[in-house]
């Protein structure tokens, strides 16, 4: 949609009409009804928490924000002081910062608790304060001070200058705020004005030292104006949305001679092949055993020793569980792009955290390895750019495991949509999906930040 929307663009990303540069102007304050009361929870049973990616498409970030912002904004400002108060909470007891090793975190807070002393506890290092507008509470000149001070105390922040319009933001402090934001939100699921905004008024380049970080991306067409586009091809440098794991056919796509490779000794393994058979396959690539091998060795599994063999891998682990690690294979045996590792990570990521909800849930051993199967095969298609049927077809996968690949059906089915939900912002789905498969939202999230710092360790594994 965006496409033909941006394709007039100049290098300065001004849209010229009658010679002139044409601004969208914020729509005017209007009267608002007195909002009902928000029963607040004891604690957020469940936030959001979006991998957000870099120009190569790598994982660099990571967004935390609470499952029903929606209905933030029409809270009042002492309602927003105890969402705040929640979130704030719920994030330091999950330990959030488990993830933010080598990453960042942008925490979504109102710009009524900037001096909530739970922020202390936030490493200033790794954490962008996403700010977020009160319905009834003006930003002022004391406002501007306060993150002022702040930034002096290593402080960084971001926004999205579509949410404060003239309600919230009075056009003299536009500037004054804006100036401040080390980083610049547009969120392409927004309406193509909000989108257009940034352009047209020329934001780009009246706020040159901000970084600009383009959220809900729903394909690579949205990606490449943001990498593409004059004007912002320089200034767009973080990424968040559904464009990573699209599925695009591709007319001459095939898996290489590894993947290949792979599958074959898959196969093999589902057929009940001699450990003979499957280490012949690997002599013919050793690269791949010592992949394999370095996988299964990783101190994230914490395994009394190390499998020096395939025949020792088949002996300490069993055939499901090498058949599970020989999935990872498929993503690293082609060569190393930001793309490939990305969908690895959120493969490893969907594949623990299934498997950690069967366990959750009281499922046997083989049901779990079969959860972690589904997790890990979800985006095989995306990888391989191929129909996933096509992708799957030589695995003879167990029927449970295809029927929620192929159907969205069967038993592992709520499972995968669940993981699904909760890469995809969609709180309520994951919400009604816990209490299908009966179990705690504390549960889940934990489960949750689990399974991405598991999924980081398995990949910062030395080559």
């Amino acid at each position: 949609m965006f496409k033909s929307l941006f394709g007039s663009l100049t290098g300065k990303g001004q849209a010229k009409e009658g010679g002139e540069a044409r601004a969208v102007t914020p729509p005017a304050a209007s009267i608002v009804p007195t909002p009902a009361p928000v029963v607040l929870p004891p604690t957020l049973g469940f936030v959001m928490h979006q991998p957000v990616h870099d120009l190569r498409q790598r994982v660099v970030a990571y967004e935390f924000m609470v499952r029903d912002a929606a209905k933030r904004r029409e809270s009042s400002a002492g309602q927003w002081v105890q969402f705040d108060r929640l979130m704030i909470n719920t994030l330091v007891n999950m330990d959030v910062f488990r993830l933010l090793n080598t990453r960042w975190a942008l925490v979504h807070l109102s710009i009524l608790s900037l001096e909530d002393p739970g922020l202390a506890d936030f490493p200033s290092e790794h954490v962008y304060f996403v700010l977020n507008p009160a319905m009834d509470a003006q930003v002022t000149s004391e406002t501007i001070a306060q993150i002022d001070r702040l930034r002096a105390q290593g402080r960084r922040f971001a926004l999205e200058p579509a949410l404060f319009d003239r309600r919230v933001l009075p056009d003299l402090l536009q500037d004054e705020l804006l100036s401040r934001a080390d980083v610049l939100i547009i969120d392409f699921s927004g309406a193509a004005d909000q989108v257009l905004a940034p352009f047209m008024d020329q934001m780009l380049a009246r706020y040159p030292a901000a970084r600009w970080y383009a959220r809900n991306i729903g394909s690579t067409e949205d990606f490449d104006i943001c990498v593409k586009t004059p004007g912002a091809a320089n200034r767009f440098a973080l990424f968040q949305g559904a464009f990573l794991t699209a599925f695009r056919a591709q007319p001459n796509a095939r898996a290489d001679a590894s993947q290949i490779r792979v599958m074959e000794v898959m196969r093999l393994l589902r057929a009940g092949a001699s450990s003979q058979e499957i280490d012949a396959q690997f002599k013919l690539d050793s690269m791949l055993l010592f992949k394999l091998l370095r996988f299964i060795n990783s101190p994230a599994n914490g395994l009394s020793r190390k499998v020096m063999s395939i025949e020792e891998s088949l002996l300490l682990l069993g055939r499901e569980s090498l058949f599970k690690w020989l999935t990872l294979l498929l993503f690293t045996s082609r060569k190393d792009d930001g793309r490939s590792v990305a969908l690895l990570e959120r493969s490893l990521f969907r594949a623990r955290f299934m498997e950690a909800l069967g366990k959750l849930g009281e499922n046997n051993k083989l049901e779990c390895e079969h959860l972690f199967l589904t997790g890990m095969f979800s985006l095989l298609d995306a990888l391989m750019q191929v129909e996933l049927k096509e992708a799957l077809a030589p695995l003879d996968l167990p029927p449970p495991v295809s029927e929620a690949l192929l159907n969205q059906r069967g038993i592992f089915a709520p499972y995968l949509a669940l993981a699904v939900s909760a890469e995809q912002d969609n709180g309520d789905r994951v919400m009604a999906l816990a209490g299908v498969l009966k179990l705690a939202p504390a549960d889940v999230n934990k489960a949750h930040i689990d399974a991405m710092v598991w999924a980081q360790e398995m990949l910062a594994q030395p080559d």
